[in-house]
């Protein structure tokens, strides 16, 4: 049997619901910490929590019980940006092992794809890379347009596993009213238009990104900058990402996060490989895949469907 005792696993979140905090299915982090047993063993488990969860019976290696940062002000932020920021800097913090893998405490692993996938692409632009090796992310809620327009900066957030170093790039970072460029990105999202306010995930990226490279942009709206700063964005995305689909990366999502066919709107692994493609190796041959031909044609059919309702709903936003 395969040992992975190079691997750490933070798993991160609330165990259970609270009277204020009602999403968390019954009985998933057991399930998740399950999978982790399963499909990664040898792996050391991290679960970073808050004070007043009940741990009592977990199957876990450490256990890091977190003052609770308590709602974040969603003008600016997402509503639990800072308790994803504790939870999972305080786990990473924890982590002796070369890899990690930073996994939220309401998904889980299906199986162990992603560990070979993150070491199968090995060419890049040396002055593009901002990690040592790529970071596998998952496709589910990546965004590649929202309302049939392009967006940048739109990573999911569910699912991280690279070297250890490079997830704390990522994810050890001082809380943001500390950023250098809180300010100024306060006062972008107060001028925003909130018809078209920046997705949760966009939010994260753009202030890890911004904090690793400063001449990434600050965006004031889910549109924002997208014209400039695609090639900018595909071009890291390329050097520094590996987008995966959860199916065949072994990623497990939560029923709310199921779909019956992928997202017209969401980056696919095949879209990422053109990327790499694109940037990285020109030479790499890209598998024909009838799932891909078949979401290019509704990209064709949907996207412009969906920006031309968003726009007669919205003409002052466009």
């Amino acid at each position: 049997m395969q040992s992975f005792t190079n691997i750490s696993v933070v798993v991160q979140g609330p165990v259970q619901n609270t009277a204020t905090r009602t999403h968390h299915e019954e009985g998933i982090t057991i399930k998740c910490l399950n999978s982790i047993r399963q499909f990664l063993p040898g792996a050391t488990i991290i679960l970073s929590t808050w004070q007043g969860q009940n741990i009592s019976g977990l199957d876990v290696d450490k256990v890091l019980l977190n003052d609770d940062p308590g709602p974040d002000d969603e003008r600016f932020l997402p509503l639990n940006y800072h308790r994803q920021l504790v939870s999972t800097r305080a786990g990473l913090a924890q982590v002796e092992t070369r890899y990690a893998l930073k996994l939220r405490s309401d998904n889980f692993l299906t199986g162990n794809q992603f560990v070979d996938l993150q070491q199968a692409f090995l060419k890049g632009q040396d002055e593009a890379k901002l990690f040592e090796q790529r970071v596998v992310v998952n496709a589910n809620l990546s965004r590649r347009t929202s309302h049939g327009r392009r967006v940048i900066m739109s990573p999911s957030d569910f699912f991280y596993y690279g070297l250890t170093q490079d997830l704390k790039k990522i994810w050890q970072q001082p809380n943001f009213c500390q950023q250098s460029f809180a300010t100024d990105y306060q006062q972008l999202r107060l001028q925003a238009n909130e018809v078209n306010k920046l997705e949760a995930e966009q939010v994260y990226c753009q202030i890890w990104l911004k904090h690793l490279d400063p001449n990434a942009p600050l965006l004031a709206n889910r549109f924002d900058k997208a014209k400039q700063y695609l090639s900018y964005w595909e071009r890291f995305l390329a050097n520094n990402l590996i987008i995966a689909d959860p199916e065949t990366m072994g990623l497990g999502l939560r029923r709310v996060s199921e779909r019956k066919q992928k997202r017209a709107n969401e980056y696919s692994h095949d879209d990422w490989l053109a990327l790499y493609k694109t940037y990285c190796d020109e030479d790499f041959t890209i598998p024909f895949s009838l799932q891909q031909a078949w979401l290019t044609t509704r990209r064709l059919i949907k996207l412009p469907i969906s920006g031309s309702y968003f726009k007669l709903r919205h003409p002052r936003s466009c």
